[in-house]
């Protein structure tokens, strides 16, 4: 299980995923929920298996190398994941960056409820989104990382970094699969 916390304004994107999957005899790797593709893009991943993370952030990313308009990466995202779905394999997935037209933009998908967001905020508006199996079991994240931000400010990329870490420490503080030890990407316009 891991967690990962994707939070976007205008000007940045601020990314973190716990780091559980720190290798072990038969993987000893550490595996990568979140993935900087170039200098201004990531994929995010979060349940299914090992194996089917890796493909999705893999395809996710040479779509992004490609320059493929976001739109269509979540068109084609969906009906991979539809694929994966069908061998019990939901991965949730999130994908953005700074776009081809210099504005940041984020997008994710979560095949078990087939939810999706295309999100691009402007002004003062924050995106932000979770992928978790389950994440309802934590309570409401929503309202918890709102009051974090009470504490730590908005305003800036290490703002944010701060409020994802209390909310990652509260996560794992509920969830022993999920670890207090974390990593972070940051990606400015």
């Amino acid at each position: 299980m891991s967690f990962v916390s994707v939070i976007a304004k205008e000007n940045f994107i601020t990314v973190m995923s716990d780091s559980s999957a720190a290798g072990s005899e038969n993987t000893p790797q550490p595996e990568e929920h979140v993935v900087r593709v170039g200098e201004q893009e990531f994929v995010a991943t979060a349940g299914g298996d090992r194996e089917a993370r890796e493909v999705i952030a893999k395809h996710i990313s040479g779509l992004l190398e490609e320059g493929t308009p976001y739109d269509r990466i979540l068109v084609i995202l969906q009906m991979t994941l539809s694929a994966f779905s069908e061998q019990g394999k939901s991965v949730m997935t999130a994908f953005g960056g700074v776009n081809r037209g210099g504005e940041i933009e984020v997008c994710t998908y979560d095949p078990n409820s087939r939810a999706e967001r295309h999100l691009k905020p402007r002004g003062t508006e924050v995106a932000y989104f979770f992928l978790a199996e389950g994440a309802g079991k934590y309570g409401n994240l929503h309202e918890l990382l709102q009051g974090y931000w009470k504490e730590t400010g908005t305003e800036t990329p290490s703002a944010m970094i701060q409020s994802q870490k209390l909310l990652n420490r509260y996560v794992a503080s509920k969830d022993d699969t999920v670890s207090s030890s974390t990593v972070k990407l940051v990606l400015k316009k």
